[in-house]
């Protein structure tokens, strides 16, 4: 079958690309403004380069068409935690997709454990077993798009001691995207 995008609509291009570009990781943000803490989970992720160290996240807007909060807090310049997700907060992480006010933070609001592993950067998922550490650097807007792609850097990593040897081979059970469903390790968990 030979699909010409340029006649489908949206929606069944969005199926197509995340039942195929597959699995996708989950980038589980946190950012902060004003003192809350927002934690909202992005399945349009990836490594962009080694050198520098950057990953591209896109990022669409509110049902009003609105930034969402996360691109809000980007653009007020704070900086980026991404938790990935392991099998055991795949229902926290699902939680945390739901809008809330800006003012409400996802941490508090699903009673999502946090902690803060550098100063400046927004807290982590506690029980999450990797983070990076990261600064926003630009958007790259696609004209007619709803989707804001954002260019973020990487300056530091968190590795649970039990994911990670001396050699820096990292084994992690991270979770996917694969359209409306969860991957890990090769296998639909849900």
């Amino acid at each position: 079958m030979l699909l010409d995008f340029s006649t489908l609509e949206e929606t069944s291009i969005y199926k197509l690309i995340s039942n195929t570009i597959t699995p996708r990781p989950i980038a589980w943000i946190s950012t902060e403004h004003e003192g809350v803490c927002n934690l909202a989970p992005f399945s349009y992720f990836i490594p962009l380069s080694s050198k520098p160290p950057m990953l591209i996240v896109s990022i669409g807007k509110k049902e009003d068409g609105s930034p969402k909060d996360t691109l809000a807090n980007f653009l007020n310049g704070s900086y980026v935690t991404i938790s990935f997700v392991s099998k055991e907060l795949k229902d926290a992480m699902s939680q945390s997709a739901t809008e809330l006010p800006y003012t409400k933070s996802e941490f508090e609001a699903f009673n999502i454990a946090s902690k803060r592993c550098i100063p400046e950067y927004p807290p982590m998922v506690e029980s999450s077993q990797c983070a990076l550490f990261c600064r926003f650097t630009q958007t790259m807007p696609i004209e007619g798009s709803k989707h804001t792609p954002c260019l973020l850097r990487v300056e530091h990593a968190y590795y649970a001691d039990e994911v990670i040897d001396e050699a820096l081979h990292v084994k992690l059970d991270n979770i996917g995207r694969v359209g409306a469903k969860f991957l890990i390790n090769g296998e639909i968990i849900s």
